[in-house]
């Protein structure tokens, strides 16, 4: 036989539903604009990209064959830590064709303008190079932040990380050696 709840056993329950739902009427605010879908910015990461990312990338594959590895299509998502700044712009990523699967991405991120990369590229070593920045980051990470064109490159080693630290090593300065360095103090 099943059990039967009394009229009082669901009270708790109609309770908290009661007060969710006014929690998130509280929410809203009709004084906020809608926003409308064409007012939402890029998805990131991107599936097409123009010509400067292109030239980035070529920048890249070319780098990285100088030391005998590829550049290849990320097989999970990845996502770095990053300035508020960045968080809306568009992004391709990929990484060095290394085994390790930790190992190798780079992000190269579409800015508007070259003075909007420049900028945003100084946001990136500004938030790398504070502490809350590094937080997400093992301590032996090193950063590679530099611009070409209206590109942002972005790419990360650690030694501690690496299954092997010398091949990983040599693509992350590879791939740190495409465009203008922006430095980041740690």
């Amino acid at each position: 036989m099943a059990a039967r709840l009394s009229p009082r056993a669901g009270a708790p329950l109609a309770a908290v539903l009661l007060t969710t739902a006014l929690s998130v009427a509280a929410c809203a605010n009709p004084d906020r604009p809608a926003v409308q879908a064409d007012e939402v910015p890029l998805p990131t990461p991107m599936r097409s990209f123009g010509t400067s990312v292109a030239v980035t990338l070529g920048a890249l594959e070319a780098a990285l064959a100088g030391v005998g590895e590829r550049l290849e299509l990320p097989d999970r998502a990845f996502r770095p830590s990053e300035p508020e700044a960045l968080l809306q712009t568009p992004r391709v990523v990929r990484r060095a064709g290394l085994a390790d699967l930790d190992d190798g991405y780079v992000v190269v991120y579409d800015a508007p303008s070259v003075a909007d990369a420049e900028r945003l590229a100084d946001e990136l070593a500004d938030y790398l190079g504070s502490g809350f920045g590094q937080t997400n980051y093992v301590a032996d990470t090193q950063f590679a932040v530099g611009t070409l064109e209206d590109t942002i490159v972005f790419t990360t080693w650690s030694q501690r990380r690496s299954d092997d630290p010398e091949r990983a090593e040599a693509a992350f300065e590879a791939m740190a050696s495409v465009g203008q360095a922006v430095e980041v103090a740690k």
